[in-house]
């Protein structure tokens, strides 16, 4: 969707940009995207950055060690490939509850705008399906490395995930 300008032009916003016109007046001028976050206070804003990157820190630590953990103890092993899968499901199902508490617990809108988002936009989905399939390769050879290496060697080493980032977009702008 386009937002237009002041002289009847149209621009594409950019990933997570609010038309001005859904903004209370005085907020920003006719024609121009304003970022979600932008609306919070400097320093709630950088609060939430810093508080999210701890968080992330402490997961991010915290699964390495736990599937160190758990893929070397004796006895029989889990199938990462069922680990993966399982983790997808995971986030899958809590997208859609966030999803549906966004919809405000409407089943039928919740239904309407994934049949939007999904089968209608197919190309998008289409899109998607490149990265995802290289995403669910990349975590099914981390559980190879992470059973393989030390834990602090695997931690410290360069992680090949960054590169299915970069080449998508998905690793730019996230701390600006």
């Amino acid at each position: 969707m386009a937002a237009v300008g002041a002289g009847g032009s149209t621009a594409a916003p950019g990933p997570g940009a609010v038309s001005a016109g859904a903004l209370e007046p005085g907020t920003a001028s006719a024609g121009e995207t304003v970022c979600p976050s932008s609306r919070m206070g400097g320093g709630a804003h950088r609060r939430l950055k810093y508080i999210s990157l701890a968080v992330l820190v402490v997961q991010n630590a915290s699964l390495i060690l736990s599937i160190r953990y758990a893929r070397t103890l004796p006895g029989d092993r889990f199938f990462a490939t069922t680990a993966v899968v399982m983790a997808e499901v995971l986030k899958g199902l809590t997208c859609l509850l966030l999803l549906f508490a966004q919809k405000r617990g409407n089943v039928k809108h919740l239904v309407l705008f994934l049949h939007e988002a999904v089968l209608v936009q197919y190309v998008d989905t289409l899109k998607l399906a490149v990265p995802s399939l290289i995403y669910t390769l990349q975590n099914n050879l981390q559980y190879v490395a992470i059973s393989n290496l030390p834990a602090a060697t695997f931690q410290v080493s360069p992680k090949p995930s960054m590169a299915p980032e970069e080449l998508t977009g998905l690793g730019t702008g996230v701390w600006e």
